[in-house]
């Protein structure tokens, strides 16, 4: 079994694994930097600042602080939906076609397809 973090993000359902999760924060205090990278919304004020990415939802009102290689950064997405487990053998293989492979599998959710984040692949676009 495994326990995801579920969320919405540009109109697709997500979710991620909840022990690569450190917390949920609103994207208010999210601040732009001059000539960021792709994929990079802007920074959280604290010591050290919390580099957030965007490559799932450009316009998101909350943020997923993850752990992923060492690296602690935030994830742009537009709302938490909530906690769900899944049975480890309902995660179906990714999909093909990913340019830069962001979802490690997908899982059929009472009929909803739902991606399966993948932290690490996530961390590499910082």
């Amino acid at each position: 079994m495994s326990t995801m973090v579920c969320f919405r993000a540009a109109g697709a359902a997500y979710c991620v694994p909840l022990l690569a999760t450190l917390a949920v924060r609103t994207a208010a205090d999210l601040i732009s930097l001059p000539d960021p990278a792709a994929d990079v919304a802007g920074i959280i004020p604290g010591d050290p600042p919390l580099t957030v990415i965007s490559p799932l939802t450009s316009d998101g009102s909350y943020i997923l602080v993850i752990e992923a290689h060492d690296q602690t950064f935030g994830l742009l997405v537009d709302v938490v939906t909530g906690l769900r487990q899944f049975d480890d053998a309902e995660i179906r293989p990714a999909p093909r076609g990913q340019g830069h492979p962001l979802v490690s599998g997908t899982v059929d959710s009472g009929g909803h397809l739902v991606f399966v984040a993948d932290p690490t692949a996530l961390a590499g676009r910082l």
